[in-house]
């Protein structure tokens, strides 16, 4: 049964009491609505009425916040620009009006200022160029407004920019105003309108000439050398290759052109090159020296700051050693060429820049540069397309020169050319080598080993004594040697190159040979073996001088055996070919080819001599049955024309190693015209090309030919950097002071650029005074001795002065070599012959013809002298 609590009953009460009440709320309700519909719709319109009223005034509420906004918005703007008109920063403007030249070299800039309120402007006018950077050119100038305004002003220029604005060189003028920290800049290009700067059109009629110096001065192909006349061509060393034409070359008194044909293969300009061209105004050895150019007896003035002829090293932006002067063989001094040649051979596959500056006439006027020139200069307009392809050029020498201090305003000239590879000149003359050399078995050469076979011999002519007490047998004969010249090698043979360039074989050649067998190597029970030397002979001569000159002397003295053979291309027999060769220039490779082919033939005639089976086999060459010949090594000896021939042989001989040059020298179109031997062949070139501006350019043009067969071409290669499969060698250069036939400028460059040493005694101040002798040459040190490296020494036989022996009044010695590019004077002895005999040199041959050789210090740190001369100069008289 459920349990009633007190609580149980409460719920009870209240849920009664709840239903009574709902049921008596449903009753009324019936009543309500039975009744009463018309009060209800009335509640409801009103309702509406009231709901209407409601939404207009929220809406009028909104619109009227809105326009308060609005107005809100539009103080705020009012308030906040009257705040950025109070916090603006004065900002001023300024606008160059003219750039005109006249104008800036007259009243000056005119520039126009403006302001945007109140303010003080500072304007200042700067210019820039290429050489100056940027340069203050007038006062400043203060501008002052009371409200924002316009106004234009003048800017007069100071006078030095006045001047500097009364040249035609390119220029900005740039304006700046400055207020309050705030900036404002405007810059214009000069409008160059001064007569000064309205050149007339290049003349471009002759495309075949640089047209960087015509029509001013007068002759194509000047300036020389010149990159104008190559073309780029990859496969070269270089990148480039000669690219002479016809039209331009010079021509020979018939009218006929150099031919061009033999100078394209060349990579480049000479290595010892002659830089020529012709500047009206300079015409005088006296000119030169008012320019104050780098003269020959002080080569080191080069490095001054303000020399007014400089080379620069493109590749290294440094100067390069030259020097400067007339062409003294000119008789008509319109046609006299600025001459400006290397103290020391260009570097191979070298570029150079050749720059003049402030040159003058020899009273001290200005010369007015090239106007073809001063369109790249002064960077002036062009119409002319032939002009404006050649600016980027042109920039980019002036960026260099730039580099090296250079200013380009200051320029008369400049131009650029690249240098010839060694591979250009050596190439044909190695290959021949190595291809007769292969012929006998031999093809290493580098290791100074015999290897193969003798070449093939046969004495036609043996014949005992009787020349000279010195000489006890005189033997000639010929060997065979593979020819690679046209016509069988005789005179007038050239090259038939093949497709690679390289000289063709055409048969064998029977090169003459001449022997010399001292008495001291085939008398008595056991005579000493001798040591084999190569004799090379002089100008234009033959085998058989080895029978003379110091070949005898050394070789009975010093147990040694001379033989020679003809030096052909510059032999006697070649005298007809080098006299035609001269009158028409086209015809010139007879020379340098035929003396390549002169180079293969001594170096079988050397390895002739000492190769175990070469001449010491035959009876003529042997005592009591035995050969006479050392065959451990072989030596070569050069006098004159031999001397300048043993540099090209020296550099490619696979057997000698060491050579002995006996007043030697180098690059023949320098040597020329300062030796007493050029007039006699030089009469037939001046007849042919009688134009006296034309006579320097034909020999430096057929110089590029000659290195291929002189020492020119090969000074880099002579010693420690030889050609490939090929020893180091080394030289011992013996010079007579003031040589008449070659000269001693040219002994020097060739000891520059081969890297030869000196002695310490060098040339006797007193003998040549204020003459800077045998300059950037080192000198040897007492220490240094014995000295088994490649040397220059001089040798003095003395000034001009009375004969003591008073032979029929006659007087002796020689002067120094003449400045001028002239030959010495035939007033004075010729020196030429004298260290063949003296005892100095004899000796240090001696000593230098041994594996193992080397020279001592036989001047005692003096100056050398030469027999004949004790050194005494109380007896000197002036020359005349």
């Amino acid at each position: 049964m459920r349990r009633i609590t007190l609580r149980s009953i409460t719920a009870w009460i209240i849920s009664l009491a709840l239903a009574l009440s709902l049921a008596a709320g449903g009753a009324a309700a019936g009543q309500s609505a039975s009744g009463g519909d018309a009060s209800i719709s009335i509640s409801k319109k009103a309702k509406k009425k009231k709901a209407k009223r409601k939404r207009a005034k929220k809406a009028a509420r909104k619109k009227a916040a809105k326009k308060r906004a609005k107005k809100r918005r539009k103080a705020a703007k009012r308030h906040a620009k009257r705040r950025a008109e109070r916090r603006k920063k004065p900002r001023p403007k300024v606008v160059i009006l003219s750039a005109d030249q006249s104008a800036l070299t007259g009243e000056g800039v005119k520039v126009r200022v403006a302001a945007n309120k109140k303010m003080r402007v500072k304007v200042k006018v700067k210019s820039t160029s290429f050489d100056e950077g940027e340069t203050t050119i007038s006062a400043r100038k203060v501008v002052r407004f009371n409200r924002k305004k316009k106004r234009v002003v003048t800017m007069p220029l100071t006078d030095a920019a006045k001047t500097a604005a009364s040249t035609c060189a390119s220029r900005t003028i740039a304006a700046t105003g400055k207020t309050k920290g705030n900036v404002s800049t405007s810059s214009a290009d000069m409008e160059r309108t001064l007569p000064a700067c309205a050149l007339p059109p290049v003349n471009l009629s002759k495309p075949e000439c640089d047209f960087i110096a015509q029509p001013k001065e007068g002759l194509c192909m000047l300036p020389f050398p010149n990159d104008y006349y190559t073309k780029a061509d990859a496969s070269s060393p270089t990148g480039k290759r000669i690219n002479f034409t016809s039209g331009g070359m010079p021509k020979n008194v018939g009218g006929t052109p150099i031919s061009p044909a033999g100078f394209k293969t060349s990579d480049g300009f000479s290595q010892g090159q002659g830089i020529l061209l012709k500047v009206p105004g300079i015409d005088t050895a006296a000119d030169v020296a008012a320019n104050d150019m780098v003269p020959l007896d002080h080569l080191g003035r080069y490095e001054e700051a303000d020399q007014r002829v400089i080379v620069i090293d493109a590749d290294t932006g440094k100067r390069w050693p030259i020097w400067a002067q007339i062409d003294s063989n000119a008789g008509d001094q319109n046609k006299a060429a600025l001459m400006i040649s290397p103290s020391q051979n260009f570097k191979p596959k070298g570029h150079y820049i050749v720059a003049l500056r402030n040159l003058t006439n020899g009273s001290g006027g200005a010369l007015t540069p090239p106007s073809a020139f001063r369109y790249y200069r002064d960077d002036l307009p062009s119409d002319q397309a032939e002009v404006n392809a050649r600016r980027d050029h042109y920039e980019g020498l002036f960026d260099t020169l730039k580099g090296a201090g250079v200013k380009r305003s200051e320029l008369y000239l400049t131009w650029d050319f690249t240098v010839a590879s060694d591979e250009n000149n050596y190439e044909r003359a190695l290959s021949m080598r190595d291809d007769a050399f292969a012929d006998i078995g031999a093809t290493t050469m580098g290791d100074k080993v015999v290897q193969g076979d003798a070449p093939a011999f046969t004495i036609t002519n043996p014949t005992a004594g009787g020349l000279n007490g010195n000489i006890a047998r005189h033997i000639k004969g010929t060997y065979t040697v593979p020819c690679f010249l046209t016509n069988g090698c005789q005179p007038g043979g050239v090259f038939d190159l093949d497709a690679n360039g390289k000289p063709t074989r055409n048969g064998d050649y029977q090169a003459k040979f001449e022997c010399i067998v001292p008495p001291v190597g085939v008398t008595g029970p056991n005579p000493p073996k001798l040591r084999p030397m190569v004799f090379g002979h002089g100008l234009l001569g033959t085998a058989g001088q080895v029978t003379g000159s110091i070949g005898p002397n050394l070789a009975q003295d010093h147990s040694m055996i001379s033989c020679a053979t003809d030096e052909i291309g510059m032999a006697s027999e070649d005298l007809p070919s080098v006299a035609g060769a001269l009158t028409d220039l086209s015809n010139f490779a007879v020379v340098p080819d035929r003396l390549q082919q002169g180079l293969v033939n001594e170096l079988f005639l050397a390895r002739l001599m000492y190769h175990p089976d070469g001449l010491g086999t035959d009876t003529n060459f042997q005592y009591m049955g035995d050969s006479v010949i050392r065959t451990d090594h072989v030596y070569y000896l050069g006098a004159s024309q031999g001397a300048i021939m043993g540099g090209p042989l020296t550099a490619l001989s696979p057997d000698f190693t060491q050579s002995a040059l006996v007043v030697g020298g180098m690059n023949y179109s320098n040597l020329l015209n300062r030796s007493t031997d050029w007039p006699a062949y030089g009469v037939l070139f001046e007849g042919s090309y009688p134009d006296e501006l034309s006579q320097p350019l034909a020999l430096n043009l057929i110089q590029m030919l000659w290195d291929r067969g002189e020492p020119n071409g090969y000074a880099h290669r002579m010693t420690d950097n030889p050609p490939p499969n090929t020893p180091k060698h080394r030289v011992n250069l013996i010079v007579a002071v003031g040589d008449h036939q070659v000269s001693n400028f040219t002994s020097d460059i060739e000891a520059r650029t081969a890297g030869f040493v000196t002695n310490a005694g060098g040339i006797n101040d007193q003998r040549w005074p204020n003459y800077d002798d045998l300059w950037n040459v080192p000198r040897l040190k007492p220490g240094d001795y014995p000295y088994t490296g490649s040397t220059i020494a001089y040798y003095d036989t003395g000034p001009f002065r009375t004969n003591p022996a008073d032979l029929g009044g006659d007087n002796i010695g020689t002067g120094t070599p003449p400045i001028p590019n002239l030959a010495p004077t035939s007033l004075w002895e010729d020196p030429h012959g004298a260290p063949r005999g003296a005892a100095g040199p004899v000796e240090m041959i001696n000593t230098f013809f041994d594996p193992n050789g080397y020279i001592n210090d036989l001047c005692g740190g003096e100056a050398c002298i030469g027999s004949g001369w004790d050194g005494d100069f109380n007896a000197v008289i002036p020359p005349h």
